[in-house]
């Protein structure tokens, strides 16, 4: 079954506290209920340990968000109900035991959710479609607002079911989202993975197109995975199951959509290390005004990395932690610092903003880059 609303969770993480409190000590809505509170609180405990201020925890009430977890869970599939009782489904244990960034776990709750959500289909190639595979959409939440910018797309969801599978796809490293400078509140959601369906290759099949003539972003992508010059090896003749076999040989995830009896093809952007250093040396150059060895945000230079590669957060950081760990790698010498960051509205902003955390539990908040 489809449904046209998402149950408003926000991240997997409550999902995952959700199913292993219930793994461990069955439904039991009261340690359900504190289990998810205590992760909103640590969330809360991070963000102010971010910005470097005092704080003062208030009580979380998690009645809606344990609502929306099992409404999610039981409509996704990874918790079934059986008379009076409920169970968890094997996938779970896998998300329990895995986490989100296990590649199998990932393909499984993307299968979960584009089977399930009608908005995950809309917003993916909303974005997807747009020409440079980007949208800019209001963060503010005033009436009427996010609709008029929503309509410029032709995107039919409202800010909370878009931001609700922004924030899910971003976890699962499919989109990509940062909070614009203007003064306006407003957010870059751009694409970071190869999408195409199966029916779209198919009818792309043209063994002698070169690979300058393929206009559109994702199916150039998709060639340039399959082939080293630019041809496409899949013919007309060729089965489903031969064509998804050298799709899923190119560690490209597949995905069976029921309602269409199509597949969705996706696969998470790569970048090499050589070209990630460039690209942060001259994105951090822009940042500093062309002073080396000057601080500037962490999190400010992982927007614009992030952005011009069509990558992760979570990319970002690995490369950094390589780069400051293996120096002797590198050209370009990084020296990471400590610091209050800026706060920004709404936790699901601050979160995505927090950057990683040195060996000592503090944030790096500015770097400092030579070469």
């Amino acid at each position: 079954m489809m449904y046209r609303r998402i149950p408003p969770v926000f991240s997997l993480a409550y999902l995952r506290v959700f199913l292993s409190t219930i793994d461990k000590e069955g439904y039991n809505r009261e340690a359900i209920r504190n289990a998810i509170s205590s992760q909103r609180l640590k969330f809360e405990e991070e963000k102010f340990k971010a910005i470097g201020r005092g704080y003062r925890l208030k009580t979380v009430k998690s009645e809606h968000l344990v609502k929306n977890c099992y409404q999610l869970s039981t409509q996704i599939g990874l918790l079934k109900k059986e008379n009076d009782s409920s169970s968890l489904a094997e996938e779970s244990r896998e998300l329990i035991s895995c986490g989100v960034g296990n590649l199998k776990t990932k393909s499984m709750l993307l299968s979960k959710l584009f089977n399930t959500y009608i908005p995950f289909n809309e917003v993916l190639f909303c974005v997807r479609n747009q020409p440079e595979s980007k949208v800019l959409l209001p963060l503010r939440k005033e009436k009427g607002l996010f609709k008029s910018f929503a309509e410029k797309y032709q995107l039919r969801v409202n800010q909370l079911q878009f931001e609700v599978v922004r924030n899910l796809l971003t976890q699962l490293e499919i989109l990509n989202w940062r909070e614009k400078k203007n003064g306006n509140r407003m957010q870059t959601v751009y694409l970071i993975a190869t999408v195409l369906k199966l029916s779209e290759v198919r009818e792309s099949i043209d063994t002698t197109s070169e690979l300058s003539n393929v206009k559109n972003v994702s199916f150039n992508q998709f060639l340039k995975d399959l082939t080293e010059e630019g041809r496409l090896s899949i013919t007309h003749e060729m089965s489903t199951a031969d064509i998804l076999k050298q799709v899923e040989d190119r560690e490209y995830t597949t995905i069976k959509l029921r309602e269409t009896e199509d597949c969705l093809l996706i696969r998470t952007l790569n970048v090499n290390s050589s070209c990630f250093e460039e690209v942060l040396w001259e994105e951090y150059l822009k940042i500093s005004d062309y002073k080396s060895n000057y601080p500037v945000y962490y999190t400010e230079l992982r927007d614009d990395v992030c952005e011009r590669l069509r990558i992760s957060d979570r990319t970002f950081d690995s490369f950094i932690k390589r780069m400051i760990n293996k120096p002797q790698e590198y050209l370009v010498k990084l020296h990471p610092g400590g610091g209050p960051m800026p706060p920004r509205r709404g936790l699901s902003s601050m979160l995505k903003a927090l950057p990683p955390k040195t060996g000592s539990d503090e944030y790096i908040t500015f770097i400092k880059a030579t070469r």
